[in-house]
């Protein structure tokens, strides 16, 4: 019966791991919110300039390989854009880094580069058309400035409109590079063949463009308005406009995602969105929503896990008469007979105390969806990527923090990213070996016969299996969202107050019983009489408590 309990937990955790991987994981980014972060890794420069002391929202402004500008930003060798009386450009293909550096790889997979500055210029004065076209300004591209420009493509901050840059990766049914594809067939008839990338180098960039914007997940936002921190460098990065997710998109995208990951994601959205409305910094206001998170989570898990705490709380109480059972049989590790009467009369002490020893891996096995949908909302929150604790967006990993310094580049946020990690690492070591030290602390004041070789296997066993959980937890915790680790973090400060505080109950109540003259039931010859307890030092030697007769005490 126990080995089918077993097998029966066995399947049910495989279960749940493959739901919570295939379901947790998927992404709330739409194909536009992909499309609007890789237009970001084509614009490398959005500098303003001033004039009488005022910003005029004019200057300069560069998308692909063409700079545009105003009349008071223009340089000597800019000319005037074709239809357009207020805007002037020049064209360098060096400029953007993100080309640069395709085209730098490609030539060391010995892929064809040539001079393609006249194709990206092409496509620059394409989808610059498209993009006015598409917010309806074509009728008034003669009187449009750079900053309309500006607006037209990336988006309007102030009044929370998105641009139409993303048009040049994302085409009007809704798939990556059909427009690109299809203004590259034109390039060909209009510029020649000779003047456009062959199939390989288009291949290529495609693919790196993809991949630049690959890992990214920070789309599930509440409400639409400009999130994140994307482009090539930290010199060219921006803010891009992500659509509001529903709760109905949610389900759209997987069953967990809409039961727990969404509403998950809309508590730290607006929790954090009230902090930063009463003036709490940015990153500190995402680290108070997470925190409340936290506390929540923890709570409604404590609800539906109090019996598994109780039994676990009970088991830590018995631990002193699990180490009498073990001391009386010494060779249950060769011995069946003694292995046998070892497993019946430890199985009896557990049902006579209401302890049940699989109903934490149970909880596990419910634990496990509930913390993958947490990373998820973690991972996914378009307001965690929005700004930074100390230099570290809590949607950046800890490992893409910390790897580049091998590299010889220190990156913004490094010291905060190590105090984090080494904060998780501490806590949750303590947190999961705490209960152990504690349970080993009451099992020392056992008197013990002799050796019990099977006790030291079965402990020997759990520290091994303690110490590789802790390992791959922590190396779990250098790969996930920052804000996953100060998730983390505060989970083990709940778990160690926890595990202290039901110590300490039971500590007090222990003695709270074993108090001198506490009236008490106790059974002599079958009867059940009144008694109380008697001091300490009056104990019986086999450990059990004497107890004065007060009916014979008052004869």
């Amino acid at each position: 019966m126990k080995n089918k309990k077993k097998v029966l937990l066995g399947v049910l955790g495989l279960g749940v791991v493959a739901i919570g991987l295939s379901s947790c994981t998927n992404t709330f980014c739409s194909n536009q919110d992909t499309a609007r972060m890789m237009y970001a890794f084509d614009v490398f420069s959005t500098e303003h300039v001033l004039k009488d002391g005022e910003d005029q929202m004019s200057g300069k402004y560069s998308y692909g390989i063409t700079t545009y500008y105003d009349e008071i930003g223009k340089t000597e060798d800019a000319v005037q854009v074709p239809e357009m009386d207020n805007v002037y450009y020049t064209q360098d293909i060096e400029s953007n880094k993100a080309i640069t550096a395709i085209n730098n790889a490609a030539l060391e997979k010995d892929i064809r580069v040539n001079n393609y500055e006249s194709f990206w210029a092409f496509l620059d004065a394409k989808f610059l058309d498209a993009a006015i076209e598409s917010a309806g300004k074509a009728d008034e591209k003669s009187t449009l400035k750079v900053s309309d420009i500006h607006k037209i493509l990336l988006g309007d901050a102030e009044e929370n409109v998105g641009g139409h840059g993303y048009l040049k990766f994302l085409g009007s049914d809704d798939n990556f590079w059909t427009n690109w594809n299809a203004t590259l067939e034109s390039a060909k008839t209009e510029l020649g063949v000779d003047a456009v990338p062959d199939s390989d180098y288009v291949n290529y960039y495609q693919g790196a463009m993809t991949s630049y914007v690959s890992s990214f997940r920070s789309c599930l936002a509440t409400t639409d308005g400009f999130y994140g921190y994307y482009g090539i460098d930290g010199d060219s990065k921006i803010p891009v406009y992500v659509e509001g997710k529903s709760w109905s998109y949610a389900f759209s995208r997987g069953f967990l995602e809409g039961l727990l990951v969404y509403p998950i994601g809309w508590l730290i959205d607006n929790t954090a969105a009230t902090f930063l409305s009463r003036g709490v910094p940015g990153g500190w206001a995402q680290v108070l929503a997470i925190l409340i998170i936290t506390i929540i989570i923890r709570a409604l898990m404590m609800l539906v896990t109090i019996n598994q705490t109780l039994s676990n709380a009970r088991m830590s109480e018995v631990q002193p008469e699990i180490a009498r059972i073990q001391a009386k049989y010494p060779n249950a590790n060769t011995n069946k007979s003694e292995q046998q009467a070892l497993a019946q009369e430890t199985q009896a002490l557990y049902k006579k105390h209401k302890i049940h020893p699989f109903l934490s891996m149970l909880v596990m096995i419910i634990q496990f969806p509930v913390f993958i949908c947490v990373w998820g909302a973690m991972t996914g929150s378009s307001i965690l990527a929005s700004s930074d604790l100390m230099g570290l967006r809590l949607s950046d990993s800890v490992s893409s923090v910390v790897t580049p310094i091998f590299g010889g580049n220190i990156v913004d946020g490094l010291a905060t990213a190590i105090i984090l990690f080494v904060l998780m690492a501490g806590l949750q070591t303590v947190s999961m070996l705490l209960p152990q030290w504690i349970n080993k602390r009451k099992a020392k004041a056992v008197a013990k016969t002799g050796a019990n070789p099977n006790v030291k296997s079965q402990d020997k066993k759990m520290k091994w299996f303690t110490i590789i959980m802790l390992v791959f937890i922590i190396f779990i915790g250098f790969t996930l969202a920052s804000g996953m680790v100060i998730y983390w973090i505060a989970g083990s400060i709940w778990a160690i107050a926890q595990a202290l505080i039901i110590e300490l109950i039971n500590h007090i109540r222990k003695n709270r019983n074993k108090k001198p003259g506490k009236k008490v039931k106790a059974s002599v010859g079958g009867k059940i009489i009144d008694a109380e307890v008697v001091p300490e030092h009056m104990a019986a030697p086999t450990g059990k408590k004497k107890y004065k007769d007060r009916k014979d005490k008052n004869k």
